[in-house]
């Protein structure tokens, strides 16, 4: 393993991305973000327009400008332009994730060290509008991923899919975009399949897709499946346990067919690929950011064979495994 090139100067900018990420997250809170996906203004219309101190709007614009997020042109700013479209309303959206992404910053500060330290890291209920949050920004960032997922893979001849833990189904609505014979069975729990159901009405997936309320660990999966989904599904499980969803999963395919796992990517050792080890921290002592070897080993102990992998980009990567029998 090569050696670390941090040097001082480096690890002082580190320590300040506490400020940056605070930054992006109350720059979409506020709606500063939203308005320069919008159109240019200046700190002074931006500020007057959103109801904000002038002098902290222009400092927070010079700042979003450094970080790459904004660009200027004399005294307007403006959202980068390979950017802006993901702070406007619609299915690109990433503002409503801003939000969750706050709420992490807290938990985190007031939680990490005292875990280190061997107390447990408390999980709180969610109150009915953290639940709803927490739905936005899940679907704000997964129906995102669940396209290009959908782009990525050869999904000719897969006419009956699976989606595990599949929450509101936007990783089976873009299957069934993308393949108009595929249909989809999504399993989450009772909460999430009564609004995730609801939600579907209007959106041209009725009959494709249906809900199965229950627990990926025990409720039954049924059969036959082309293709069964573990989509940011592994992270959230102990070794014994994504060892035992993936048996789980490969019992319900057809011959022929796969099981696809999407999730964060990691290195053999996991400690060389930044955003896999901070995820991996994020999933305490319950789950983890499981290398390629591991989750292969499971698709092998489940007797799958002709292993596929593909990069989403430099975080995120599809791990598929075939039942010949």
């Amino acid at each position: 393993m090569p050696e670390s090139t941090l040097d001082l100067d480096g690890f002082q900018r580190l320590l300040w991305g506490f400020a940056s990420h605070r930054i992006v997250t109350v720059g979409g809170r506020t709606g500063i973000l939203r308005l320069l996906a919008e159109r240019p203004v200046t700190p002074e219309m931006a500020a007057s327009e959103l109801g904000l101190d002038p002098l902290a709007t222009n400092k927070m614009l010079r700042a979003l400008t450094a970080l790459g997020i904004a660009d200027a042109e004399g005294d307007h700013y403006r959202a980068a332009r390979q950017l802006a479209p993901h702070f406007l309303p619609g299915d690109r959206d990433v503002v409503p994730f801003l939000e969750h992404s706050h709420s992490m910053y807290e938990s985190w500060g007031a939680t990490l060290e005292p875990w280190l330290r061997g107390e447990a890291w408390p999980v709180a209920e969610r109150t009915p509008e953290e639940k709803s949050r927490f739905g936005a920004a899940m679907r704000a960032m997964g129906a995102q991923m669940a396209r290009r997922v959908a782009a990525a893979l050869d999904l000719d001849g897969i006419e009956r899919m699976l989606d595990v833990g599949g929450g509101w189904g936007h990783f089976a609505k873009a299957f069934c975009a993308a393949n108009p014979h595929i249909s989809a069975v999504v399993l989450d729990t009772p909460v999430v399949v009564e609004r995730a159901a609801a939600e579907l009405d209007g959106s041209g997936f009725e009959g494709r897709i249906e809900f199965l309320a229950g627990d990926y660990l025990e409720t039954a999966y049924g059969s036959a499946f082309d293709l069964v989904l573990l989509a940011n599904v592994l992270h959230q499980e102990t070794a014994d346990r994504a060892r035992d969803l993936v048996r789980r999963s490969a019992e319900a395919l057809a011959p022929g067919g796969r099981i696809v796992v999407v999730d964060f990517a990691i290195d053999d050792e996991q400690r060389r690929h930044l955003l896999g080890a901070l995820f991996a921290i994020n999933m305490r002592s319950f789950g983890d950011t499981w290398t390629e070897p591991a989750i292969r080993g499971w698709m092998e102990d489940a007797g799958l064979t002709s292993f596929e992998r593909m990069d989403l980009g430099p975080d995120r990567w599809i791990l598929t495994g075939t039942r010949l029998d």
